[in-house]
């Protein structure tokens, strides 16, 4: 078995560095799109990029899903990253999980929120019934916690959805 080369100073720099400035760029977003409270009650249009433009409030609602599924999930990160740089045991093949886990963050997230805007809420319900600070919540903890719902829904799927055609196939994925 291959000994596990540990990460060179540059590249946990760089992979640091480019966490650093994903949550920033995360939190600038979330702040410009944050939907500002109208006087006119809930609009179907929010003003984003500090009110420079309108947008729907669906689209508002599913921009913050990403954003804060890539937050969540830029904590796990962060935590982890910390903990194993800290330890002098960053090792360099998980250079790709620190770049794409955000991106796993975010679709969970956006995942989680059609299934439950699709689901849960009555089909008369508009966007600007939606809270924010819900789909904000729920986002945030999906992409934090992306490795424990993936394996609890690939075990959920494999035991409900069992079949025998794995079984003849060679080559399995």
């Amino acid at each position: 078995m291959e000994t596990p080369q540990p990460m060179s100073h540059r590249a946990a720099c760089a992979v640091g560095l480019s966490l650093a400035l994903l949550a920033l760029s995360a939190f600038a977003c979330i702040l410009a799109f944050w939907p500002a409270a109208s006087a006119a009650g809930r609009p179907d249009t929010v003003p984003v990029l500090f009110g420079a433009r309108l947008i729907p409030r669906e689209t508002d609602l599913l921009l913050l899903a990403l954003l804060f599924g890539s937050l969540g999930s830029f904590l796990h990160l962060a935590k982890s990253f910390t903990t194993f740089a800290g330890n002098r045991t960053l090792i360099a093949s998980w250079t790709w999980w620190y770049c794409l886990q955000p991106l796993v963050g975010m679709g969970l997230a956006l995942i989680f929120y059609v299934a439950v805007r699709g689901g849960l809420f009555a089909s008369a319900a508009s966007a600007a019934d939606v809270s924010p600070y819900g789909i904000a919540g729920v986002s945030g903890l999906v992409g934090m916690f992306s490795k424990q719902a993936t394996d609890k829904l690939n075990e959920l799927f494999t035991t409900l959805f069992q079949t025998m055609g794995d079984a003849s196939r060679t080559d399995k994925s």
